[in-house]
C-alpha cells in the first residue's frame, strides 16, 4: 500500500518525513521538486511540500482590459480558479497516481485547509482514492505521530470559507480599484493605481482617522503648580491637586499665595499593596503586538519568523485565536526541559517547585493551543537551525512569555502622600516592587520604581522649590503597529493569519510607513482616505467588512451555504459600489485636486500660493497662447490671473503685496515688479512701501536722500527728489549696503566683494574726507566707475550725470518707460474665468 501526504511547505514535509521515517527518509525529486520517501508501519510513504497556494481565482481574460470593461460588471462575473504553480500541479498528479491513500497535512487553519483542498482537487483529476486529514499544532514527534495515526475527514466547510473570502475580496478589490483609478485619471495626470481593498482600506482608515485627529488638534495652554519637598535626606515632587490649570490668572493667584512657604504638612499617608498578574497565553494577535512593541519587528516579519520556528520544531503553530491552555496540557515536560538551560533554569525550577497553574485567558478557537515553545534551546541552537534575522529574539520572547505565564503575580507597594502647603492640597505617589514574581522571567515589561523617602503622617517636610510651569496640551500620538493590530482585531478586520499582510499591503502601496515604532500616513494614503471619507465613508469604516467576515465564519461553522454567502456578500459590495458611483464627482474632485496640488507644490519654480476662492494651489500655467496663473481646482474652480507676456518671472517668496487682492509678488526680468491679481507694481501707489529705496544718506544738493539705482548695465546713486545729483559706486563686485555709517558724513558704508579678493568696506561720498580717501585709492575709470588698483585719475561723474553720461532724470524716465504698459498688463488685476484650457 502506498500513502501520499501533502504538507504546506517543504520544511514541514521534511520534518514529517524525519519523524515518521525515524530518520531514514530519502530525499527524491518529483517534477524537479523535493519530496521524501520512506517506510512506516509496513507501508510505502511519499511526503511532498507545496508552496502555499498553488491555485488562485481570477476573472476570465476578456475582463482584464480595464478601459474596455465597466468595473460594475465584475460584480456579476464568476471568477475562475487557475493553477498558478504548474510544476507543483504536475508533481501532485504524478504522486497521486501512485497513491492508495492521500493524507492532507497542511497547517490546520482556514488557509491551510484550502491549500490542502487544492491538492485534493488536482489529485481527483487522476485518481479516486480516499483522502484524509492529519491535524497537528506542532511539528513535534508526539503531535505528528498522533495526527498520522488517527487521520480525520477533510473539513469542507473550513476550506470553502477560505474560498468565499478569496472570491468576495477579488470582486470588491478589482471593481473598486478600477473604478477609483480610472475616475481619477479622467481629471488628473497620474499613472498611479489607487488600490482599494476590503481589508486594506479599513486598515488604512484607522491610521487616517488618527492622523486627521492629530491635524485638527489645537493646543491649549495650561499651568501646573509643583513643589519639590525634602525630608529625611531625600527629595520628592508633589503636584497641586488642581492639576492642569487652564486659567492663567488662577494659577498665578495660587502661586503668589503659596510662594515663600517653607514647610508643608503630611496630612495623610496611604500605603497599599497591589498585585500584577502574569500576561495571558499568547494567541496570534497578542504575539504580533508584543513582537512589535518589545522587539520592534513588523507584524509580517514577526509572523514569518514564528512560522519558521514552528517548521523547525522549536515552537507551536503561530496562527491561533486561543489564549487558554487545555486542562490536560503537559506543562511539566516542557518546563523540565527548560530547567536544563542556564538562561531559563531559575524560572523553570521555581515553577516546578509548586503545582503548575497557568494564568488563562477566555478565548478558545478550538483549533490550536496558545503559541508556546515545544522544547528548550539556547540562542546559538536557534540561530543555526533558523538562519533568519530575529529568530533567537522571537524564540526568547515566546519562551519567556510561556514561563512567565506559569509564575506568581508581581507584588508592588504603592504609597500616596497628601500634603498641605498652607491649606492647599498637594499629592505625591511612589511605587516599590516588593516581589518581582513573573517579572523576573519577563524583562520586556520595564517597571520603574518611583521611590519616596520615609515620612510619617503628621510630619512636617521642607519646601525647597515651588514652580508654576506653563505647558501645552499634546495631540494624540500616532498609532503604533501594536495599537493598529488591536483595532483590526476589535473591529473584525482580517484574521489572525491575514492581519499582518493587510498592514504590509498598505506600506507597499505607499499609503503609510513606519517611523520608529509609530505609523505615519503618507500623502497618497491621506489623499485617498480623505476622498473616500468625504464621499463614501462606508468604504473606510470597518462595519461592512466585519459583516463579510461574519458571513465567511458562518460558512466555516456550517451555518451558511457557500453560494448563499457569496450572494449575500456580493449584495453588500454592490451597495457600497452604488454609493461610490453616486459620489463619483465628489470623490474624484477631491482626490484629483489633491494629486494636482501635490504636483504643483513640488514645482517650486511655478508655485504661486493658495487659491483664495477654493483653497487649492495657484501656479503658473504655460500654454501655446501664453501664460497665466491658474488654480489646480480647475474646472470646478476657474479662478485665474493674467501675467506679462514677456520677461523671465522670478517669484519673490519674501515679499508680500500690501494691496488687497494681491496674491504674490514676482520680478519680471530685471526691469520691474508684478503683483499677481494687481498688475505692475510701478502703477501702484504702495510701491514704495513694498519696495522702499535703499537709502545711503542725505543728498548733498537738496533735502532729498541718495538711493541706489540699478539698471541693466550700470548702477549709481541718485536723489529721491530727482534734483539731478548723482554719485558713482564701484561698477563690479558684489555690493552690499551696511547698517554701519560713516563717522564723518553719516552715509551708510558700502561693502564690495570682488571674486577671489578680500571684501572692502568704505564710504563713497565724494564730499566726505573718508570718501575722498577711497576715491583717491580707487580712481574712477572711463565712465566714472572706480577701477580698483588703477593709478589713472579718470574723470569723476559730474553732477546730474550717470556713469554712462545720462542724467538722473533721463535714467528715471527711461526706467519707467521700459516697464510702462508691458505686454499682458491690460485689465491687470481682473480675474479671467476659463481663459485657457488647463
Amino acid at each position: 500500500m502506498t500513502v501520499v501526504a501533502f504538507a504546506e511547505k517543504n520544511k514541514a514535509a521534511a520534518q514529517i518525513a524525519k519523524i515518521l521515517g525515524e530518520g531514514q527518509a530519502d530525499k527524491i525529486s518529483i517534477e524537479g521538486l523535493p519530496a521524501y520517501e520512506f517506510k512506516w508501519k509496513g507501508e510505502e510513504w511519499y511526503v511532498m511540500g507545496l508552496s502555499g497556494h498553488i491555485m488562485n481565482y481570477d476573472f476570465p481574460e476578456q475582463y482584464n482590459k480595464w478601459r474596455d470593461v465597466d468595473p460594475r460588471v465584475l460584480l456579476g462575473v464568476d471568477p475562475e480558479k487557475f493553477v498558478t504553480r504548474k510544476e507543483y500541479a504536475a508533481a501532485v498528479k504524478k504522486l497521486a497516481r501512485r497513491a492508495s491513500k492521500i493524507i492532507l497535512a497542511c497547517d490546520y487553519d482556514r488557509e491551510g485547509e484550502n491549500i490542502g483542498f487544492e491538492a485534493k482537487t488536482l489529485a481527483e483529476e487522476v485518481t479516486n482514492v480516499p483522502v484524509f486529514r492529519a491535524r497537528f499544532s506542532a511539528l513535534s514527534p508526539k503531535e505528528v505521530l498522533k495526527a498520522f495515526e488517527s487521520p480525520m475527514e477533510p473539513d469542507y466547510n473550513m476550506a470553502m470559507a477560505a474560498e468565499a473570502r478569496q472570491i468576495l475580496d477579488l470582486k470588491m478589490g478589482a471593481a473598486f480599484t478600477r473604478f477609483v483609478t480610472l475616475s481619477v485619471r479622467e481629471r488628473a495626470r497620474t499613472k498611479d493605481v489607487l488600490s482599494i481593498g476590503p481589508c486594506q482600506t479599513p486598515t488604512c482608515g484607522f491610521v487616517y482617522e488618527r492622523e486627521k485627529t492629530i491635524r485638527a488638534f489645537k493646543a491649549k495652554d495650561f499651568w501646573k503648580i509643583t513643589a519639590l519637598f525634602a525630608a529625611n535626606g531625600g527629595e520628592f515632587e508633589g503636584t497641586h491637586r488642581a492639576g492642569n490649570i487652564h486659567d492663567k490668572e488662577k494659577a498665578l493667584e495660587i502661586f503668589k499665595r503659596l510662594k515663600g512657604t517653607k514647610t508643608a504638612l503630611v496630612s495623610k499617608k496611604t500605603v497599599k499593596e497591589t498585585k500584577t498578574t502574569p500576561p495571558n497565553p499568547l494567541n496570534t494577535t497578542e504575539y504580533l503586538k508584543r513582537a512589535s512593541k518589545f522587539l520592534g519587528i513588523s507584524p509580517e516579519v514577526a509572523l514569518e519568523v514564528a512560522e519558521q520556528l514552528y517548521l523547525a520544531g522549536f515552537t507551536s503553530y503561530p496562527r491561533t485565536e486561543t489564549n487558554k491552555y487545555a486542562d490536560d496540557f503537559d506543562f511539566k515536560t516542557i518546563v523540565s526541559d527548560f530547567a536544563g538551560k542556564k538562561e531559563y533554569q531559575p524560572f523553570a525550577e521555581s515553577i516546578l517547585s509548586a503545582p503548575i497553574k497557568p494564568k488563562n485567558g477566555t478565548k478558545d478557537g478550538h483549533d490550536h493551543p496558545p503559541i508556546h515553545p515545544i522544547r528548550a534551546a539556547a540562542r546559538g541552537e536557534v540561530s543555526s537551525a533558523v538562519a533568519i534575522p530575529h529568530a533567537p529574539e522571537v524564540y526568547d520572547l515566546i519562551s519567556r512569555h510561556f514561563l512567565a505565564n506559569l509564575m506568581p503575580a508581581a507584588v508592588f507597594e504603592k504609597t500616596h502622600l497628601h500634603l498641605l502647603l498652607q491649606e492647599d492640597p498637594f499629592d505625591s505617589s511612589g511605587t516599590v516592587l516588593k516581589d518581582a514574581g513573573w517579572l523576573e522571567a519577563y524583562p520586556f515589561e520595564n517597571k520603574k520604581d518611583k521611590l519616596l523617602p520615609y515620612v510619617e503622617e503628621g510630619q512636617t517636610v521642607n519646601v525647597k522649590k515651588l514652580s508654576n510651569t506653563k505647558s501645552k496640551t499634546s495631540p494624540p500620538k500616532k498609532l503604533t503597529e501594536a495599537e493598529l493590530l488591536t483595532l483590526m482585531d476589535k473591529n473584525g478586520i482580517g484574521t489572525k493569519a491575514t492581519a499582518p499582510s493587510h498592514i504590509e499591503t498598505n506600506k507597499k502601496r505607499g499609503y503609510f510607513e513606519n517611523k520608529g515604532k509609530t505609523i505615519s500616513i503618507l500623502d497618497t494614503g491621506f489623499t485617498l482616505m480623505d476622498g473616500l471619507s468625504l464621499s463614501v465613508p462606508i468604504l473606510i469604516k470597518p462595519e461592512i467588512r466585519a459583516r463579510i467576515e461574519a458571513l465567511i465564519q458562518e460558512v466555516e461553522d456550517g451555518k451558511k451555504e457557500f453560494d448563499a454567502s457569496l450572494d449575500e456578500g456580493t449584495a453588500l459590495i454592490r451597495e457600497m459600489y452604488s454609493q461610490l458611483e453616486a459620489k463619483k464627482k465628489e470623490l474624484t474632485s477631491s482626490i484629483a485636486g489633491t494629486i494636482k496640488d501635490e504636483a504643483a507644490l513640488e514645482d517650486k519654480k511655478n508655485l504661486i500660493g493658495t487659491c483664495p476662492e477654493c483653497g487649492h494651489v495657484l501656479h503658473i500655467v504655460q500654454t501655446d497662447s501664453g501664460r497665466f496663473v491658474g488654480c489646480t481646482g480647475y474646472p470646478d474652480c476657474r479662478n485665474s490671473y493674467p501675467l506679462p507676456k514677456t520677461g523671465a518671472l522670478n517669484i519673490l517668496r519674501s515679499k508680500e503685496c500690501k494691496k488687497e487682492g494681491g496674491v504674490t509678488v514676482m520680478k519680471v526680468g530685471n526691469k520691474y515688479h508684478w503683483a499677481v491679481g494687481i498688475g505692475p507694481c510701478f502703477t501702484c501707489e504702495l510701491e514704495k512701501e513694498c519696495f522702499p529705496p535703499e537709502i545711503v544718506g542725505p543728498c548733498p544738493k537738496c533735502d532729498g536722500s541718495m538711493f541706489l539705482i540699478t539698471l541693466k548695465d550700470s548702477r549709481f546713486l541718485g536723489c529721491t527728489k530727482r534734483c539731478g545729483y548723482t554719485q558713482s559706486v564701484p561698477k563690479t563686485g558684489r555690493l552690499t549696503l551696511l547698517e554701519e555709517t560713516c563717522k564723518s558724513c553719516g552715509w551708510r558704508l558700502i561693502r564690495v566683494k570682488e571674486q577671489g579678493e578680500e571684501a572692502e568696506e568704505f564710504c563713497v561720498n565724494r564730499r566726505c574726507e573718508e570718501g575722498r580717501k577711497f576715491w583717491k585709492k580707487n580712481p574712477p575709470g572711463p565712465g566714472g566707475a572706480p577701477t580698483k588698483g588703477s593709478s589713472s585719475k579718470g574723470v569723476p561723474a559730474s553732477k546730474g550725470t550717470t556713469s554712462k553720461g545720462t542724467t538722473i532724470k533721463e535714467a528715471t524716465t527711461k526706467r519707467s518707460a521700459s516697464r510702462a504698459s508691458p505686454a499682458g498688463t491690460r485689465n491687470a488685476g481682473t480675474k479671467v474665468a476659463g481663459k485657457e484650457k488647463k
